[in-house]
């Protein structure tokens, strides 16, 4: 099946939000102008995206996508810069637990549209497109609400904890119902990380001790993936080829080296009728969609330069985010940008226009970029975001 463009009226619907988007760029105009000096990767990752309509293979579709994607990076930059970090994951937090009360409403209200009962009978998809999209999105609210309880427990203002248990159950039962094997372990390997951060920061013995537990459980974990690979993706209902998508990514890295240095323009591959996409349905006698990779999605986009920065970027973010982790940020940041890296190995979500994940995806990578490490002993406000970040402050006349 080529991916159809979504048409007219629905491009419509999101000018409202665009512009709500300008209006609050607009008030904090002297904030954002100050950080986009430390957005300079994801500035040269987005004009990559611009430049590839000159060489795209449907300049326009091309052009219409980055319009919409432009939006998606500002509205990360946005949250990245709007107020310190806690107070933007709250609001975060209650749009998740709408979406999740939104999504049982469906399922329990409206059952023949929020189950399955066709491909995967019994499965909760919500108001989604299937299950693995609910599951998915469930994943990264499931991690959100744990960071909410874990980083506003410790504020003497964190008097809605209860919310955040709340939706934790919620989204819980929602990944569970959505039947997602993939979901479950990206929400499931958090909270090992954030168990052995707990041990860590207790003494510095603990923390080598805990350090050095994580490199030989990754190791063991390495070592039974690679004798034993048919069992471990046996366990989460996969065979080697991945459902197939093997066989996808054999033939998109083919594709994406006939145009290593442009690819075929951003957002054009897969809607493009006659194109380079009639190639991978001819030799697997399918209708492919996707890459099924995010990182593949951006080399057939913008071929390696684009590619290889949004890698470099990803390392980067980590390497900081982990830095971020021994101060008051906790590990929450470093969780955050994995989970998304799970994901992205087996679904095309990252640089997508107009879609919660990549706006995630650029409000952590962004927020990494600009923040400091806050020392544990300073009396500084619990996951401060950078000075020009702060809501003014006010002083007593006498």
């Amino acid at each position: 099946m080529i991916v159809q463009d979504i048409g007219p009226l629905a491009r419509a619907s999101w000018f409202p939000t665009y512009l709500a988007l300008m209006g609050l760029i607009a008030l904090n105009i002297r904030k954002f102008l100050s950080a986009c000096l430390k957005f300079w990767p994801l500035l040269i990752l987005w004009g990559l995206t611009i430049a590839s309509i000159s060489g795209s293979i449907d300049p326009d579709m091309t052009q219409r996508r980055v319009i919409a994607l432009s939006f998606t990076f500002m509205f990360g930059f946005y949250l990245a810069i709007r107020a310190p970090l806690l107070d933007t994951l709250k609001i975060v937090g209650w749009a998740w637990a709408t979406i999740c009360v939104l999504n049982l409403l469906i399922i329990f209200g409206v059952p023949q549209a929020g189950i399955h009962s066709e491909l995967h009978h019994g499965a909760w998809r919500g108001y989604l497109i299937e299950k693995n999209h609910l599951g998915g999105e469930m994943a990264r609210a499931n991690l959100l609400f744990l960071a909410l309880i874990f980083l506003d427990g410790r504020t003497e203002k964190g008097k809605r904890k209860n919310i955040w248990w709340i939706g934790l159950g919620l989204s819980w039962l929602l990944i569970l119902g959505s039947t997602s094997k993939t979901a479950l372990i990206a929400t499931t390997l958090p909270y090992i990380g954030v168990l052995f951060y707990q041990i860590a920061i207790r003494t510095p013995v603990l923390g080598l001790i805990a350090f050095w537990a994580g490199i030989s459980l990754t190791g063991i974990a390495f070592s039974i993936l690679t004798f034993f690979p048919e069992a471990v993706v046996a366990l989460i209902g996969k065979d080697l080829t991945f459902t197939g998508r093997t066989d996808i990514w054999a033939i998109v890295i083919e594709l994406i080296n006939q145009n290593p240095l442009s690819g075929f323009g951003y957002g054009a591959f897969w809607v493009t009728e006659n194109g380079p996409v009639s190639y991978i349905v001819d030799r697997l006698q399918w209708e492919v969609p996707t890459a099924h990779n995010s990182w593949l999605e951006i080399g057939l986009d913008l071929g390696y330069p684009g590619l290889i920065l949004i890698i470099c970027v990803t390392l980067f973010a980590l390497l900081k985010a982990g830095v971020l982790a021994t101060g008051k940020h906790g590990p929450f940041l470093f969780l955050f940008v994995i989970q998304m890296v799970m994901f992205s190995l087996s679904e095309s979500l990252l640089m997508l226009q107009n879609t919660h994940a990549s706006a995630l995806f650029f409000f952590y990578i962004s927020y990494i970029l600009v923040a400091k490490r806050v020392s544990p002993e300073s009396e500084t406000p619990q996951l401060s975001a950078p000075y020009w970040a702060q809501p003014p402050r006010t002083t007593r006349k006498r």
